[in-house]
């Protein structure tokens, strides 16, 4: 069983990521959006994928840091770090798994802005009875 697996049973808290389906059904063209509405995901994506990115790099940073020396840096440090390693502990490394899923949705909303086969053909006339 996967992680992304273990992460859809009843009661789990983490979060579902499908981001190899979404790059599917992009590349296989059932996917396909307007260019400016994929740039606009794409854009969140990636300012969440920054936040994600910087979010692990705190964890890992003050990961075995003493409380001690994190109260006396500011008494508002030590309750967001334990808040942010508590986080990413009770949901199954979920920024580390985003790490991993939002450059598949980000290419898949890449591919998604491709036309359909034929779709810059004009129509087909309609026959006329």
């Amino acid at each position: 069983m996967t992680d992304q697996d273990e992460a859809a049973l009843p009661g789990e808290t983490g979060p579902v990521f499908a981001g190899d389906l979404v790059l599917s059904l992009a590349t296989t063209g059932a996917l396909v959006l307007e260019p400016a509405e994929a740039d606009r995901l794409i854009a969140g994506l990636e300012r969440t994928l920054d936040e994600v990115t910087e979010r692990i790099r705190v964890v890992d940073l003050l990961r075995g840091a003493s409380l001690d020396n994190l109260r006396r840096a500011h008494p508002e440090v030590e309750r967001a770090v334990v808040d942010v390693v508590f986080a990413e502990q009770v949901g199954n490394n979920g920024l580390r798994r985003a790490l991993d899923e939002l450059p598949k949705y980000i290419e898949a909303f890449e591919r998604a802005k491709r036309p359909r086969p034929g779709a810059d053909r004009p129509p087909e006339p309609r026959s006329e009875r």
